[in-house]
């Protein structure tokens, strides 16, 4: 069986302690029997190292700090959290905003604290964070970096974590323009309503980056993204009829239903066949193909 090895950071991987080579967000695999029990160590350099073994079990139930996704042929095991080295108290940033007081810090993994009218909540954060400028839009607390943003709760809550371009707040409302990961150049103009307690999405559109001749980027790539342009377009809830072909305009409305639920959208290798990822359980995944038929730039079937 194919095991593909990643993980979040660059990771020296070892198998039974021999040196198997450097991971990171491109996949390495190796043929592997989950019947060997062997045992798989990913060492970063600022932090502890994780392991498990290679079992039947990783189908079912992934070790502590791993994503295990489940593939055609084979599994991926995605290296996520690694323990700190350092448990220093270091403090980043503070902003108060009359009664609330907001403290981003590490004591060996990052976490913000929020003082609210005599209670205290403390809550570990995304790493990417580190750097962030606290903020307080309307009711909410802000953590912008310069590609993220995100929003709490005052009781510690996560209502909002995206990459994002730019965005505004106007009255009781956020709205955001997001990148989207299909290399065509497009965006999504995304409205939020606020409230104390909440981020709720109340609309989106997409956008399109023109090339300096005039022609979109999706013109000139279409035949070879277009499978995933369309598929990333249910999962955000985008109007996906400009993909269809006449005779499946008529069934637009079913194919959110026929594709079901996913998370993520992942390309292949093989043309106009992309992986839709299902959640399964926690940090444990599925990925699906999905065939497209196109036609003069059009989709004429899809078979799941």
């Amino acid at each position: 069986m194919k095991v593909y090895f990643l993980s979040s950071i660059p990771c020296a991987l070892t198998l039974n302690g021999a040196y198997f080579g450097i991971t990171d967000a491109f996949e390495r695999f190796a043929e592997i029997s989950l019947n060997d029990n062997l045992y798989a160590q990913f060492s970063p350099q600022n932090a502890l190292p994780i392991g498990c073994f290679l079992t039947q079990n990783l189908r079912f139930s992934p070790p502590e700090g791993f994503e295990v996704y489940l593939l055609e042929d084979g599994i991926a095991l995605y290296a996520r959290d690694f323990p700190p080295r350092d448990f220093t108290l270091k403090t980043y940033a503070q902003a108060r905003d009359n009664d609330t007081l907001v403290t981003l810090f590490s004591q060996g993994e990052l976490q913000l604290s929020i003082e609210h009218n005599h209670s205290l909540a403390v809550v570990a954060i995304p790493r990417p964070l580190i750097s962030a400028k606290l903020l307080f839009i309307n009711a909410l607390i802000g953590l912008e970096t310069k590609e993220k943003l995100a929003l709490y709760t005052r009781a510690g809550e996560c209502v909002f974590y995206e990459d994002v371009l730019s965005y505004t707040v106007e009255n009781e409302e956020l709205n955001a323009t997001l990148p989207l990961s299909n290399c065509l150049g497009r965006t999504a103009e995304c409205r939020y309503e606020l409230t104390e307690f909440s981020c709720r999405r109340i609309s989106v559109a997409l956008r399109q980056t023109r090339a300096e001749n005039g022609e979109t980027t999706e013109d000139k790539l279409a035949l070879s993204l277009l499978p995933f342009a369309f598929l990333e377009s249910v999962l955000l809830g985008i109007d996906y009829t400009q993909f269809l072909s006449k005779d499946l305009l008529g069934k637009a409305e079913t194919l959110r239903a026929f594709l079901g639920e996913f998370v993520a959208v992942v390309p292949t290798r093989t043309p106009n066949v992309c992986g839709l990822v299902r959640q399964k359980a926690d940090r444990l995944y599925e990925v699906a193909s999905v065939s497209l038929e196109i036609t003069d730039g059009k989709i004429t079937d899809i078979r799941a």
